[in-house]
């Protein structure tokens, strides 16, 4: 029997639910534990996140950010938490907004990788500090709650975070102890490009090989993969280990695109995961996530398995 979306949202709406309630639990307790912190005159929390990690990690904190970049398409593309709409958009990464910037009078930027010119102008704003979770020197996990726990000490949040963590590292373990429970197929999470004939798949270094490491499960691609964990294959090869099951999403502004080529594409078609059925679409997907988005991922990837395997025993 073919897994129906139903099912897999239930199976996943049960992992989120028990992962909520956990880190409630956790952060609760937490609070009650310590005394409350003094206040500051000055609180920081005027923070503009132009990259999405750091937006991510702060709204998974409990904080609004000031502004974000590109806040309709984060909207489109991050599973996680909604953007709550007293946030504003600054504008793309590349591109920010300067002026507006300046006028909102952030305490912070957490920036990505600029060009020196717009490093330079966000400096001359405010503190501006480079978000390091990517290109992570071991696992993404690891880098993304080392963030974490670095911005909750400056946002006076520890034992937010550190419970949060600790029930995230909890949930994994959830997790992989239930897909352990029969044998699992290969696993292979791809990004379709717009022309339908290539595909961006994720190897070493990656947040998808970092999840994957963690459920016990076996990545479909064990080809070469950039510093950034990505390589652009023919789609084709997706074919090339037959057993592997499919994750794969599209980029919101080409998907139009792709559904008119697929029309006219046998290759996809001729996949076998596509041809069997085992495939799942991820409605959202943004491989360069914070903690949360990693977390995020594992729950679809371990719902989509369980309720594989229990349809299989009907």
């Amino acid at each position: 029997m073919p897994l129906t979306r139903r099912h897999l949202l239930q199976q996943l709406a049960l992992g989120s639910l028990a992962m909520a309630s956990g880190i409630a639990s956790a952060t609760a307790t937490a609070k009650t534990a310590l005394p409350a912190l003094a206040a500051s005159s000055d609180p920081l929390r005027r923070i503009i996140a132009i990259n999405w990690a750091a937006a991510e990690t702060l709204l998974t904190l409990g904080v609004s950010p000031l502004a974000i970049s590109d806040g309709g398409y984060y909207s489109r593309r991050m599973p996680t938490a909604a953007l709550p709409p007293q946030v504003l958009d600054v504008g793309p990464y590349w591109e920010p907004n300067l002026e507006l910037i300046k006028e909102l009078q952030p305490q912070l930027i957490l920036s990505d990788q600029m060009p020196p010119s717009i490093e330079r102008a966000l400096k001359g704003i405010a503190p501006t500090e480079v978000v390091d979770i990517y290109p992570a020197p071991g696992s993404v996990w690891t880098s993304a709650t080392d963030f974490m726990t670095r911005l909750a000490a400056r946002l006076e949040l520890q034992p937010q975070a550190a419970a949060w963590i600790a029930a995230g590292n909890a949930r994994f373990e959830e997790l992989r102890g239930q897909l352990a429970q029969r044998p699992q197929p290969p696993v292979c999470v791809a990004v379709l490009n717009q022309d339908g004939r290539h595909a961006t798949v994720y190897g070493k270094r990656s947040m998808i090989q970092d999840v994957l490491d963690r459920l016990g499960l076996v990545n479909a691609w064990q080809g070469p993969s950039s510093t950034m964990g990505i390589a652009l294959i023919g789609i084709e090869r997706l074919a090339e280990n037959p057993d592997a099951h499919l994750l794969y999403t599209e980029i919101p502004t080409t998907s139009a695109r792709l559904q008119s080529l697929r029309q006219v594409n046998a290759l996809w078609e001729n996949l076998p995961a596509v041809r069997r059925g085992n495939t799942l679409e991820l409605s959202k997907f943004f491989p360069y996530g914070g903690a949360a988005a990693t977390l995020n991922l594992a729950e679809w990837i371990a719902a989509y398995l369980n309720g594989r395997g229990e349809n299989e025993h009907v």
